[in-house]
């Protein structure tokens, strides 16, 4: 297409009319016309401002913005120079721009493509002498619940927070732009990860409020002030006037998000979302778009299957491969809850697109590409990328996290005394939650949630230490926060707060026991009076570790999941007995003054 704009540009130029030619030199790259009409400064400016357009483009999908400036210039050239002199000179040196730059890029990428490739072999004979340990869907047959301390229960509050506002609300939520890393719907998802581990490796036998918080977390995502930016990014990145986040050919930045979102609240019994309009996109009280967890798997998969890179879009024609990560994980999700087999039927092609497509010959992870031209950019290719597209490819692909993980602790990892320290890069020192740069709090809170789904607990020990010793810890009525640290930040520091070896890969490829499922569960607790460190059952009995929100309370809590009319015994509460209803439900007085424990077990 280039080469046939080129060869119309210098056969309209040699034409002889000035306007024309002055017009047809602005076809070969931006600023061209200015550039052969004698006026290098203002070609100067053209290309910049191209540049510019073309970061708009990356960042928030508007294809139509570096095509806006060219023709603008183009015009703008044709107009005020009409009448000037077109020299042979200046024609030669502006046809000649573009080609010439594209040899020195290609020969620059050879350059680099060599080394790359140097490294590779390099690498692979470290790799040959490496083993590693990939673990087993689930990673243990009765996966390990431990107990929330009083500080990570006061950390947790902040989440919960979050969630149990009113769903018009979004008090305490950063509000920078909808577009890009700081987006809401990023907070959103975040938030329902950071409650969904929680639930899993502490909580696994209490819905109650956290299941609301859970539920909120996912329905808010339907506000127009969240997704409503897509309406934008259709129409400036495809030119379509559709509005529908859900059924289009891009977007997995939602689809995605939000999908492994509702799998792993789907994973712990409740399939509310999968039902008919269960998740509803209102853009206007006469207008809504009604969808559901197997519209969102749908979606994802017919966008995978139509893509030439399996992956597919984010903003219009921007392929990143960690939004796709989630979009991955939902089809896992969907075909375990649903017996779909979306992902068995791209599995093979996943592997191939992340292999070959977005992972350099070094092994670096290629952050992103572009749809159209194939494009990707270098600089995109940084730990504040890989850490986040590890942690989640542990799911689908361990062999290509693993081998991931170990360049990052070979390549990128600095042990300074007991720490160990990403490089002092711009990128590890920005907190993309609110865009504020000069810490590296968020990316050591990465790379703690990685080392820890990576089964490398000193690294994550040493990095989660890191951010708590130096970030400030704000508390305010019971609430804990770091002060220092974005919303989304603290997000997933609770994510990482809660996380152990491969949990994320567990509760996404094999979800709960069935007798956690089936067994007692702690149904109602008043919220913030009674805080549940722990809560697990074995199918039968059911142990719970209990703090008061703020002193001493005497509260009554509600279990369900039991068997009708039975006699359970009870320890820790008022009564040493109590009887299931016919509905398999009972309550139970008791006072909580600090650490209580309380085990509840069928009678002989």
């Amino acid at each position: 297409m280039y080469a046939l704009l080129w060869t119309g540009g210098l056969l309209v130029t040699a034409m002889g009319n000035h306007v024309a030619g002055v017009a047809a030199m602005g076809l070969l790259f931006p600023g061209g016309g200015h550039l052969a009409s004698g006026h290098v400064a203002h070609a100067a400016m053209a290309v910049a401002a191209f540049g510019l357009a073309v970061l708009v483009w990356w960042m928030i999908g508007a294809v139509i913005a570096p095509i806006i400036v060219w023709l603008a210039f183009l015009l703008e050239a044709a107009v005020t120079h009409s009448h000037a002199h077109l020299s042979v000179t200046w024609i030669a040196v502006t046809a000649g721009l573009v080609p010439g730059v594209v040899v020195v890029a290609f020969g620059v990428h050879v350059l680099r493509h060599r080394h790359q490739v140097a490294i590779a072999r390099s690498l692979n004979t470290e790799l040959a002498d490496v083993t590693y340990f990939r673990t087993a869907v689930p990673s243990s047959p009765e996966p390990p619940v431990g107990e929330a301390s009083a500080d990570d229960l006061a950390h947790c509050r902040f989440a919960l927070d979050l969630a149990l506002q009113p769903l018009s609300e979004f008090a305490g939520f950063d509000r920078r732009d909808q577009f890009r890393e700081a987006a809401l719907r990023y907070q959103l998802s975040v938030l329902g990860y950071a409650l969904s581990m929680y639930r899993y490796t502490r909580t696994p036998a209490f819905s109650g409020y956290l299941a609301e918080a859970q539920e909120r977390s996912i329905l808010k995502m339907g506000d127009k002030r969240v997704w409503g930016y897509w309406a934008l990014e259709n129409a400036w990145g495809r030119l379509s006037l559709g509005r529908d986040p859900v059924d289009n050919h891009d977007n997995v930045m939602l689809t995605g998000w939000q999908g492994a979102a509702v799998g792993m609240y789907e994973s712990f019994g409740d399939n509310r979302f999968s039902r008919p309009g269960g998740l509803t996109y209102t853009w206007s009280d006469s207008q809504q778009y009604r969808h559901d967890f197997h519209d969102l798997a749908e979606s994802i998969h017919r966008n995978m299957r139509r893509s030439a890179y399996t992956l597919f879009s984010c903003e219009p024609r921007w392929i990143y491969p960690v939004c796709n990560t989630f979009g991955v994980n939902t089809l896992i999700a969907h075909d375990r809850l649903h017996g779909t087999d979306f992902y068995t039927d791209l599995s093979d092609a996943i592997a191939r697109a992340y292999e070959q497509d977005f992972t350099r010959p070094d092994g670096k992870l290629i952050g992103v590409r572009n749809e159209s031209l194939g494009l990707s950019w270098n600089i995109w290719a940084s730990e504040g990328v890989s850490l986040p597209t590890t942690y989640w490819m542990n799911a689908f692909l361990p062999d290509q996290a693993h081998r991931a993980w170990w360049l990052t602790r070979r390549n990128s990892l600095e042990l300074d005394g007991k720490r160990f320290l990403l490089p002092r890069t711009a990128a590890n020192r920005c907190d993309v939650g609110n865009y504020s740069f000069g810490s590296d709090s968020f990316a050591q809170t990465f790379l703690s949630l990685t080392a820890r789904e990576m089964g490398d607990d000193d690294v994550a020990d040493s990095a989660f230490a890191y951010v708590d010793a130096k970030e400030h810890v704000e508390r305010q009525a019971g609430v804990a926060r770091y002060e220092g640290l974005s919303t989304q930040g603290n997000l997933y520091s609770l994510l990482s707060r809660f996380a152990r070896p491969a949990a994320n890969r567990d509760l996404i490829g094999a979800g709960l026991p069935a007798h956690w499922l089936a067994g007692p569960r702690l149904a109602e607790a008043a919220y913030p009076d009674v805080l549940v460190a722990r809560a697990v059952t074995d199918g039968q009995a059911l142990d719970l570790v209990l703090y008061p929100g703020d002193g001493g309370v005497r509260t009554t809590l509600v279990i369900d999941q039991l068997r009708p009319d039975r006699r359970y015994a009870v320890v820790g509460t008022l009564d040493s007995t109590v009887e299931a209803d016919r509905h398999g439900r009972a309550r139970m007085d008791l006072d909580i003054e600090g650490r209580t424990v309380v085990r509840m077990e069928p009678t002989s």
